[in-house]
């Protein structure tokens, strides 16, 4: 009886590890197939991310930057108490009929925002200030409020409105017009004095060259998100990154001001789809 019983809870033993194997094998497979599921869901996801966005309803066009400097005397006339400030103007050109060439609601713009913004410069010297401009003042030095809560609204616009620029961000929902946007790094010097030796001296990029400014450490980046709606509700994304390398356009700047035309090319000017 014992060596019965002993053959009876021997095969009972190997019974419940053939089933414990089993349902391991099965849990094995199941996470095999999970695996290789999400994979081909990634895989297609990705092939149709590649397709959709290989031909970009929305891209940039063409980057404008106007880049010069002001200052003011508080000293009467001394230049011995020199406040001075570096501005760049940014106009961003948007290109909506790489694809589809008459405007549609696919191509047309409903909502439109500025966020993500970071500023990286080589100085901590000045206040660093970003935000939508006045076209009208492209190019011209004025004092413009820091953005707020880390984003930028653009109030959307048909061409036939009544448009007062003084108090709207507006973008036209064709996207004809550019999106105007100022950067100034103020009163970057305080209580500084410049040697006039020209006798006829400029409040304009020519007093950095006169108060011995380095220009390196001026120069830095100005990085943000450009995110529109389009009038069927899709969403798109451009991450921009402006360099203001003022050591580059050092000839043109110290001589009053920069102007800089650049027609960009490549991926990372595209506007990307993506899912709410």
């Amino acid at each position: 009886m014992k060596i019965l019983r002993k053959i009876i809870e021997n095969k009972i033993i190997v019974f419940v590890i053939d089933i414990i194997l089993i349902i391991i094998a099965i849990n094995y497979c199941k996470e095999i197939f999970d695996l290789e599921l999400n994979k081909a869901i990634f895989t297609n996801e990705l092939e149709g991310f590649s397709k959709e966005n290989k031909n970009p309803i929305f891209k940039i066009g063409k980057i404008v930057l106007y880049s010069s400097a002001t200052a003011v005397d508080n000293s009467d006339g001394k230049l011995e108490d020199i406040c001075i400030s570096q501005f760049t103007d940014i106009a961003i050109y948007l290109n909506n009929k790489n694809i589809v060439k008459e405007l549609t609601p696919e191509n047309t713009v409903k909502e439109m925002y500025i966020d993500n913004i970071k500023i990286t410069e080589n100085s901590v010297e000045g206040e660093k200030i970003f935000n939508y401009k006045n076209p009208y003042d492209f190019g011209k030095y004025v004092l413009l409020n820091n953005f707020q809560n880390d984003i930028i609204p653009l109030n959307v616009s048909n061409t036939n409105d009544e448009i007062n620029y003084s108090e709207n961000n507006v973008f036209y929902t064709d996207c004809s017009n550019p999106l105007t946007l100022g950067y100034i790094n103020n009163n970057f010097i305080t209580n500084g004095k410049v040697s006039d030796t020209t006798g006829h001296l400029q409040f304009d990029g020519t007093i950095l060259k006169s108060a011995n400014v380095n220009l390196q450490e001026l120069s830095g980046k100005i990085e943000f998100y450009i995110n529109l709606k389009n009038n069927l509700g899709e969403k798109f994304i451009c991450n921009l990154v402006i360099d203001n390398n003022l050591e580059m356009i050092k000839n043109n700047l110290l001589n009053g001001y920069s102007l800089e035309i650049n027609e960009t090319e490549g991926q990372e000017y595209n506007f990307l789809k993506v899912s709410e």
